[in-house]
């Protein structure tokens, strides 16, 4: 039985390595058609990596993605990111649009900006859900975090990085071995306070000259970043690619995430799926994404001192991780959750028929002259009256 296909354009501000919304849209893109949509890609930018011909750079402008969408018969658009967030109020008129949350950290983990990303999650929650079709998230810690109870909650996957199977460990004595600890995060300043630097160098300092402990940082940043790290006795690894990153994660012993904020985590999910450890504080999403969660400082020590004493324990809690999220984290299963959602909006759309009408398509071309990102030459009031009241026609034509 042949499946027809349905489009849907999914916007992200970037489609290059080290990005994990690029891997988000790449993954679900190539999965999409079983649950019969294709996907197409709009971004900002986008390196050799994520070329394709389903990716194509677009101004975060309304008159762009809508004739883009005109072109390809797109019937959803989905943003993950802004500016594009931003863009979707402007394009409510047009087609059904969707919001895909994986959110903002607190706005008072940041030393620079924090008025200009509180004013942003405000923005997001007063100018732009209200304005759209359904609000997804990554995680149900995220539902609550912005503030929208009625938004579902489609997990990410994956299973995207190399499956090496559960390591096989041993049960012999830790004292002769070296238990290898690493984390992944971005190293510039900016970010250092969320991503829980001071956390993480407080468990190095705490073993700082003990033998059997080495520490390592893979993530990107500069030349200093690396000397700064060195000069502190943790290896170093700068701007790596996908497959020395896989390799990083599998190689560890143990990942620590002392992240103080996530929407979801996919680092964690990818060393677990490496078969390793993956420790993170218990903040954020963190709970629905490992099953060893640090309260304090203290508990890292025990964990770290205990699996070196003995490996059988570190075997069984690395092939504890693997199983949970090899098992619950997959790409298949957000690209069908993904398609149901789209298959409901689509059907349940207000006006539907009429967005996509000849009628319409004159509307189109007379107000669209005067509609520029958002700018209305029609009033809000007049233009929300106006787009209810085909709603208001058709339900009193099914009524009788």
């Amino acid at each position: 039985m042949h499946l027809l296909m349905k489009n849907v354009l999914m916007l992200t501000s970037v489609m290059k390595r080290g990005y994990g919304v690029s891997v988000v849209a790449r993954e679900v893109a190539d999965r999409m058609g079983e649950a019969g949509w294709k996907l197409f890609i709009g971004c900002l930018e986008v390196d050799e990596f994520y070329a394709a011909d389903d990716v194509i750079e677009l101004r975060p402008s309304s008159q762009t993605i809508f004739e883009y969408c005109q072109a390809n018969e797109i019937q959803i658009v989905v943003a993950q990111t802004s500016p594009y967030f931003e863009v979707l109020p402007a394009l409510e008129m047009w087609i059904p649009t969707v919001v895909l949350e994986h959110g903002d950290p607190t706005p008072t983990m940041f030393e620079h900006d924090v008025a200009d990303r509180e004013q942003l999650k405000v923005h997001k929650l007063k100018r732009v859900y209200p304005k759209v079709d359904e609000v997804l998230t990554s995680s149900f810690f995220l539902r609550d975090e912005i503030a929208w109870p009625s938004a579902k909650v489609v997990p990410l996957g994956c299973d995207h990085v190399v499956d090496y199977g559960p390591k096989a460990i041993g049960a012999d004595a830790g004292s002769e071995r070296v238990l290898h600890i690493g984390a992944l995060m971005r190293l510039g300043a900016g970010e250092s306070f969320y991503k829980g630097l001071d956390e993480y160098l407080a468990i190095i300092d705490e073993f700082q000259g003990r033998p059997g402990f080495q520490f390592s940082i893979m993530g990107r940043g500069e030349e200093t970043d690396r000397l700064w790290w060195e000069e502190r006795g943790v290896r170093c690894h700068l701007n790596a690619s996908d497959e020395e990153r896989s390799i990083f994660l599998s190689e560890l012993d143990v990942l620590i995430s002392p992240s103080r904020w996530e929407g979801f985590n996919l680092p964690l999910v990818e060393a677990h799926a490496s078969g390793t450890v993956g420790l993170a504080f218990d903040v954020g999403a963190h709970p629905e994404t490992t099953p060893f969660l640090l309260s304090n400082l203290a508990d890292a020590t025990f964990l770290l001192e205990e699996w070196q004493r003995d490996r059988s324990k570190l075997e069984l809690a690395s092939e504890r991780c693997y199983r949970y999220s090899r098992r619950k984290f997959t790409w298949q299963a957000t690209a069908m959750e993904l398609g149901a959602h789209l298959d409901r909006v689509l059907a349940t759309a207000d006006w539907g028929p009429w967005r996509r009408s000849p009628l319409m398509k004159v509307w189109r071309m007379v107000v669209g002259r005067y509609r520029i990102d958002g700018i209305s030459g029609i009033s809000k009031a007049v233009a929300a009256r106006v787009r209810k009241l085909p709603a208001r026609l058709f339900s009193k034509i099914k009524s009788r």
